[in-house]
């Protein structure tokens, strides 16, 4: 059977495996499978138990929307979270259902949100955290239309993917999984979250920031410890700094979480480490500190397969498991407590989003690769089994293509990571058109995980650049640093760098290339092309253009922390503007395409209506698209058709300048 080339309407074909947990007999994993319906417009997903041997079985069934499940310490019930649509409004309650079959019920039955969660040793509670959503008579929306005003007090006042937030913060409940009765344990006005509870079942830890001036020290996290009843809060002594994902050790008398030092320091080039702090007294240690590494990156795809675990302890507290980020992969680590060192378990080529341990000797684990969008694996004694394949009929006519990595000498002499993706059927004796594609964040990374954007363009015939330049994670604290108050520098020569090695391939067409990236990538786009005529066309999608109005970001009153202070004190304003592709506008005379979400709070649109606008009075070659109700993560978690849509017009775009 001859199989045919990847399209942008296959994203309503594919399967996606997010969430997954191991039961505690470990023989029995718990996962969520998520797909796209075009007609509805949404994301749905289902709830599904596989055992060890690789059966399979349906828990939840239909159009659900069901993340984050979880084994009861019994094993007798999963739980999950639920979100329902009543009178136009999301809903969500805890659900739980008999782990041998049967009906789910809910647990809960509240007015709020739900974040993480956990169980209680004796499967009779659950700690949660949770936002109680309150009422405003006065500021109850008419149906299809939005409240009747924002009354805004605090500096940080709106979060992209969420928009106005509210002044109600989530804190640490108790449920009663036999009468779903809640009882809230903390209190105040900042919020707490993260909860996990030690073994014996009498101590919770959670993460908190209770600075009085807590806008402007969001970075000062701290860790707190409280009586599973709500009584006997204590504040664990730590470093100062962001901090998350704290686990009580088996003996209950420590908690690894993962966390930095250094909290002015905002965008992430410094490494967060995994730390061992005591339960009462004595020093806190940072285990991974020789491990030059970030124990927060992620890997960007446009399948949305970004998840922080839990770190996770042996069964007799010698180690603990974490995934990380290094040179283009996801990789499962173990760290030596005692030794303070790192034994890599698994993940050349690949990249593990999410994984779970029973403390022995069994792990689940979700993998992803630069072909496979993710499928359910688990790790017994050592012995790697893979347990499904959920578009195994997808790919059997469909064509995806391997990239083929490149390693390059980039700026300083450093050594880049790049891939190059070729078009299905590839003659190397025929030209082809070059698109260079650039990540966000900055502190982010490509890697080897399957990006169905760029296997589209692939399809379409164009060979498809991307890499990991200065800045990127996954290649130690310098390689990141490089590009602190230098947006736009040594990545830029990177880049370049690249494009040049490239050129010299007879099969790359050097008068048709272009240029694109979306966020921070969206920036260096604008950058290039202000800088370079040598691509014939760019696409910049959700970008940053003007430093100088780039405080109206959700958290653009951080950027004085990453960079040397405010804009308007004489000495900075020249340095923002500098660093500003809107100073560059006269230089720009690639043809562009411009895609922006109108809800984005990240890189407000405002940002692509200075450079459209700019564009349009020097009479360039420049176009604009903006997406409705949509947030910064449109590429990845936006509505189906509207990320169906935004493919459409970039390929129409860059065809116009790009095919013979």
């Amino acid at each position: 059977m001859k199989r045919g080339y990847i399209k942008i309407q296959d994203l309503y074909k594919i399967k996606f495996l997010r969430e997954i947990a191991l039961s505690p007999c470990g023989k029995k994993i718990a996962y969520t499978v998520e797909w796209m319906n075009k007609k509805k417009n949404k994301y749905f997903s289902n709830l599904y138990v596989i055992t060890e041997d690789g059966k399979k079985h349906h828990f939840i069934r239909g159009n659900k929307n069901i993340r984050n499940p979880k084994w009861s310490p019994n094993g007798k019930f999963i739980s999950f979270i639920k979100t329902d649509i009543e009178k136009g409004e999301p809903k969500q309650n805890i659900w739980a259902i008999p782990a041998d079959g049967g009906e789910a019920y809910a647990v809960t039955d509240a007015k709020g949100f739900f974040g993480s969660y956990a169980w209680t040793p004796d499967s009779k509670h659950i700690i949660c955290d949770f936002t109680v959503k309150k009422e405003d008579k006065e500021r109850i929306p008419e149906k299809g239309k939005p409240p009747l005003y924002y009354h805004v007090k605090n500096m940080w006042y709106k979060l992209d993917g969420k928009g106005m937030l509210s002044e109600e913060k989530p804190h640490i409940w108790k449920v009663s999984v036999r009468s779903g009765k809640m009882k809230q344990l903390t209190f105040g006005k900042n919020g707490d979250a993260s909860p996990s509870i030690s073994s014996d079942g009498k101590k919770i830890v959670f993460i908190t920031n209770r600075q009085k001036n807590y806008e402007e020290r969001l970075q000062y996290d701290d860790i707190y410890v409280i009586d599973i009843n709500g009584k006997k809060e204590k504040k664990v002594t730590t470093p100062a700094g962001p901090k998350g994902l704290p686990v009580f050790s088996p003996d209950g008398r420590s908690i690894a979480y993962i966390g930095r030092q250094y909290p002015e320091q905002w965008f992430g080039w410094r490494n967060d480490y995994l730390w061992l702090v005591p339960v009462r007294s004595g020093k806190v240690v940072n285990l991974t500190k020789s491990f030059d590494q970030t124990f927060s990156g992620f890997i960007v795809d446009d399948l949305g397969h970004y998840a922080r675990n839990l770190p996770v302890f042996s069964e007799d507290g010698r180690f603990i498991y974490y995934n990380i980020v290094d040179n283009g992969d996801s990789k499962l680590h173990g760290i030596d407590v005692e030794k303070k060192k790192l034994i890599k378990v698994l993940g050349d080529n690949e990249m593990i989003y999410a994984f779970d341990h029973n403390g022995k000797n069994t792990f689940a684990l979700a993998i992803s690769n630069a072909v496979d969008p993710g499928n359910l694996y688990i790790l017994k004694h050592g012995k790697r089994k893979q347990l499904t394949d959920f578009n195994k009929g997808y790919f059997k006519t469909h064509r995806v293509v391997r990239p083929e990595e490149l390693r390059f000498k980039g700026d300083r002499g450093d050594e880049v990571q790049g891939w190059i993706l070729k078009p299905p059927n590839f003659n190397r004796k025929k030209k082809y058109p070059l698109i260079v594609q650039i990540h966000g964040g900055p502190y982010a990374a490509y890697g080897n995980s399957l990006f169905h954007e760029f296997q589209v363009l692939a399809a379409n015939g164009y060979v498809v650049f991307y890499s990991n330049p200065h800045g990127s994670q996954g290649y130690g604290e310098k390689f990141a640093k490089a590009l602190h108050n230098r947006w736009g520098i040594p990545d830029t020569k990177d880049i370049m760098k690249a494009v040049r090695l490239l050129t010299k391939r007879k099969y790359i067409d050097r008068k048709r290339m272009g240029v694109m990236g979306g966020s921070y990538g969206g920036f260096m786009t604008n950058w290039i092309i202000g800088h370079t005529n040598m691509f014939k066309v760019a696409v910049t999608m959700r970008s940053v253009v003007n430093m100088l109005s780039f405080f109206s970001s959700d958290f653009g009153f951080g950027l004085p922390k990453e960079f040397k202070g405010y804009w308007w004190e004489k000495k900075n304003f020249q340095f923002y503007w500098n660093m500003s592709p809107l100073k560059y506008v006269k230089n720009m005379k690639t043809p562009l395409l411009i895609i922006h979400s109108e809800q984005d709070h990240r890189c407000p649109i405002s940002q692509a209506e200075e450079l459209f606008v700019a564009l349009k009075l020097l009479k360039r070659d420049v176009e604009m698209v903006r997406f409705p109700l949509e947030p910064h993560g449109l590429s990845r978690h936006g509505s189906p058709r509207r990320r169906e849509k935004r493919l459409e017009f970039i390929l129409k775009f860059i065809n116009r300048y790009l095919k013979k």
